[in-house]
């Protein structure tokens, strides 16, 4: 997705800059798709552990006391799991409804997409991060349980 839209917008300035030509649509379709990759890339980031947070107290609780730091690391996890789920139930009711009323961007009579493509990828890359966050706080609890023996906290 993101090469076509570079190789979108490539084309459109070229179009534009030596034959005054634009590419009707380009500029929805590369908005639209902003979005969209932006959450089909969340799960990455989350399972690399890319989110933005604070962790100078995680960290330093980590040196401390370890076993608690992988138990408020789950808790995190889960957390992120809750939020990112009521995104998911808010918006596939969103996604169906431009399904199926054919909901489009752009302008009519001189480019038209249908919506629905970009909100369903909004909506896998959410579930995706919904299952990552959670296999995250389910290794962090089983982490923690097999330190028992170890530093507690």
């Amino acid at each position: 997705m993101i090469v076509i839209s570079m190789f979108l917008i490539v084309t459109d300035v070229f179009m534009r800059y030596v034959f005054n030509n634009p590419i009707e649509g380009v500029a929805e379709i590369v908005s639209a798709s902003i979005v969209t990759i932006v959450f089909l890339q969340l799960p990455n980031t989350i399972r690399h552990k890319r989110m933005i947070n604070s962790d100078v107290w995680l960290d330093r609780l980590q040196q401390s006391k370890p076993r608690f730091s992988m138990f408020v690391e789950a808790i995190y996890f889960l957390a992120g799991a809750f939020m990112i789920a009521v995104l998911v139930h808010s918006i596939l009711p969103k996604v169906v409804r431009a399904y199926t009323d054919n909901f489009t961007i752009g302008t009519p009579g001189i480019f038209v997409w249908p919506l629905w493509p970009f909100e369903f990828g909004v909506v896998v890359g959410a579930g995706l991060a919904v299952l990552v966050y959670l296999l995250m706080a389910v290794q962090h609890f089983f982490r923690a349980a097999a330190m028992k023996g170890e530093q507690a906290s």
